[in-house]
């Protein structure tokens, strides 16, 4: 096959070209809609025109490229900048406490210190408002709530963390791509009412029945809720320590309901309904019938970006095997990722789109290549493990460069805990869909319970044997996104290097065929990694920086090797405490590099710069041996006289973290404009770098 004789791959890569040309530059939108309207003009000319002219043919592959390109930037642009007045992004004042009314939506996994939601809004401050915001309740609050519960609250919507510190999370920008625009923390006291809603839609109705039935059964904690997790994609439940043991064997998307899911779903129905290939039209009636089934199971687990993704893919999928001659599986993916990123452009960015396309592309490439390396033999249990094995390699492959990048490690383990479950995951998965089914028929299942239970006992403590083995687990991989693109071309290189020599033949042997230039490019990606890293590595950079971190204090000094991080917790307890270093740790100028970790004492100093911290216990007297032009902070919100200590130091610049009040940042912010004092807070301006100021 060649790749460009398929006219969406090429309309694919310039549609994405465009969304992320818009991420990065800003255009008029009456300006893009003028140059589109000459390029479709353009397009249909020299389709309709002179069609068989040899420059109709360049122009219409220009243009109809360029058109693609810019349709690409415009949809992105509308999707993050063009809302309805009454939207929450468009309200000027949020972060006051007023009444909120709203809606819980969906059930995300419940974290450690509270159970949260998303919510659709209804009003704010007793004006109507549109949009969605996370909604967090605190564990120790029972709050009886679920997905349908209307709440009423005297509270505020804050923004998400934007990253504050180099190399942080964007939270904020996360939620804003799936149409998040806040979020609430509510506290018991704040909530003035709960109601439940009676008219829900019938696949909440029928998910919340299948809940209530499992909670009724004879199945334990644990099974009960891996059972909610695969099939229903409701994972708060499961045990954090579960979750932590199947990340770290490298199987946690096994527990993450994906496209591994839906993809077995979809060879259970095809199996089930392959009767339907005997009637007229029989392959197209069942390719209907299984999209809807797959739409159907989406709108019970809650349609979640994941599942709408995966649904979505392996609709396509159903589609192309209703054709008698097998389309390439590279067709049905094409198609599917255009048709999602139409939708919504924003899901380019978002790690489970890059990771589920990633990893069935590793698949179709990278598979037939392992495989091709066996012989092959009758012998079932031999052909599933070595399919498996190359399945779980190929995938993991694919991903291994996008999971460092986000996630800063490898489960080396991942082969053993695939080869373990993936091949008995069918089964799991139809014991799980037959149990259901006997619960809504309302027949006796406590011996099928105990089988249920028997067996994800048995997986839970096999997988929380594998995760224990940490020596198998890689940490502490840092990439950068273009080390990252530099090892993806190098991969993919290497492999459509390799890929015309595996002849598809009863011996599956590598034969020998006119040579590309493939591997040419993947040399020349290796070199430049190598090169650039080399170049990175040499650089001598020195950093002198006030971190943020909500209710701590921490300033951290670095050069090429070894950074000294100060930190100052004040009452936070152990456990935050613990994390809120490690947090810091990660810090992008702080990866890979030997750290000291300190108290944070009264003056820290490096070169010519210092800074004076200014808490509860500082005195006014006991600031006259001052150094000259230091930078103060104020730290854990300091009852002082923030004038009388301007006269008496006269700082130039005053700087406040994430350990003090919002009310009294805001008084402080004004006492600066007030006497012309340069004022920094690290939850607006993020990390403060003092060599730079």
């Amino acid at each position: 096959m060649r790749w460009l004789d398929y006219p969406l791959y090429r309309l694919l890569g310039f549609f994405v070209l465009g969304i992320i040309s818009a991420r990065f530059l800003e255009f008029d939108l009456l300006q893009l809609g003028a140059v589109s309207i000459v390029l479709f003009i353009a397009f249909l000319t020299s389709f309709f025109i002179f069609r068989f002219s040899v420059v109709s043919k360049w122009i219409f592959t220009l243009s109809s490229s360029l058109l693609f390109t810019v349709i690409g930037f415009c949809l992105y642009q509308i999707q993050t900048e063009v809302f309805p007045e009454n939207h929450l992004s468009q309200l000027e004042q949020t972060s006051a406490e007023q009444l909120i009314d709203f809606t819980l939506t969906q059930q995300l996994a419940t974290n450690q210190y509270n159970h949260r939601f998303y919510a659709k809004l209804h009003s704010v401050g007793g004006t109507q408002v549109s949009g969605s915001i996370l909604v967090l309740f605190k564990k120790t609050d029972s709050v009886a709530v679920k997905v349908g519960s209307r709440l009423i609250a005297f509270d505020d919507i804050n923004a998400a963390s934007d990253g504050r510190n180099p190399g942080d999370f964007n939270y904020k920008e996360y939620l804003k791509s799936i149409d998040v625009y806040g979020q609430v923390y509510v506290d018991l006291p704040k909530i003035l009412s709960v109601s439940s809603k009676t008219d829900l839609p019938w696949y909440v109705q029928l998910r919340n029945t299948l809940l209530e039935k499992l909670e009724s059964s004879e199945l334990k904690a644990q099974p009960r809720a891996m059972i909610e997790a695969l099939i229903l994609g409701q994972r708060q439940n499961v045990d954090p320590a579960v979750s932590r043991s199947f990340r770290d064997a490298g199987v946690i998307h096994i527990l993450a309901l994906s496209g591994l899911h839906v993809g077995i779903i979809l060879l259970i129905l095809r199996f089930a309904t392959r009767w339907m290939h005997r009637l007229p039209y029989g392959r197209w009636l069942q390719a209907a019938l299984l999209i809807v089934l797959l739409w159907c199971f989406a709108f019970l687990t809650g349609m979640s970006p994941s599942i709408t993704r995966a649904v979505t893919m392996f609709s396509f999928v159903a589609l192309g095997l209703a054709f008698k001659k097998k389309p390439s599986v590279f067709h049905s993916l094409t198609a599917s990722a255009l048709f999602l990123l139409v939708l919504d452009p924003r899901l380019l960015f978002q790690v489970g789109f890059q990771l589920s396309y990633t990893a069935v592309l590793g698949i179709v490439l990278l598979q037939p290549l392992f495989l091709s390396l066996f012989p092959k033999k009758r012998n079932f249990l031999y052909r599933l493990l070595i399919n498996t094995f190359c399945v779980t390699l190929a995938a993991q492959l694919a991903v291994a460069p996008l999971s460092a990048f986000y996630f800063h490690q490898l489960p080396v383990s991942f082969i053993i805990g695939n080869m373990l479950l993936l091949p008995v995951l069918p089964i799991i998965i139809g014991l799980s869909i037959l149990f259901f089914v006997t619960l809504l028929s309302n027949i006796p299942t406590s011996e099928f319970a105990v089988i249920l239970n028997y067996i994800f006992e048995t997986i839970i403590e096999v997988i929380s044997v594998i995760g224990s083995w940490t020596s198998l687990i890689i940490k502490d991989i840092y990439l950068d996104s273009w080390q990252v693109v530099l090892i993806y071309i190098a991969m993919l290189g290497l492999a459509l290097f390799i890929k015309p020599h595996v002849a598809r033949s009863k011996k599956e042997q590598f034969i020998l065929v006119k040579p590309n230039n493939m591997l040419h490019v993947s040399l020349v990606a290796l070199i430049l990694l190598i090169g650039v890293s080399l170049y990175d590595s040499m650089k001598d950079e020195e950093y002198f920086m006030v971190l943020h971190q909500s209710r701590a204090s921490a300033i951290t000094i670095a050069n090429k090797d070894q950074a000294q991080l100060y930190c100052a917790a004040g009452n936070m307890e152990s456990q935050r405490r613990a994390n809120s270093i490690k947090r810091l740790s990660n810090v992008s100028f702080l990866q890979g590099k030997h750290i000291v970790i300190d108290s944070l004492p009264n003056l820290v100093s490096y070169g010519d710069r210092s800074i004076l911290i200014i808490d509860e216990s500082s005195v006014l007297g006991a600031l006259d041996q001052v150094p000259e032009d230091a930078i103060l902070l104020l730290q854990g919100s300091p009852k002082i006289n923030l004038e009388e200590l301007i006269m008496k130091v006269q700082p130039q610049i005053i700087i406040s973290d994430g350990s003090n009040y919002p009310s009294d940042v805001k008084r402080w912010t004004a006492t600066c404009e007030k006497m012309n004092v340069k004022f920094f807070n690290t939850y607006n301006d993020g990390a403060i770098d003092l060599l730079k100021l």
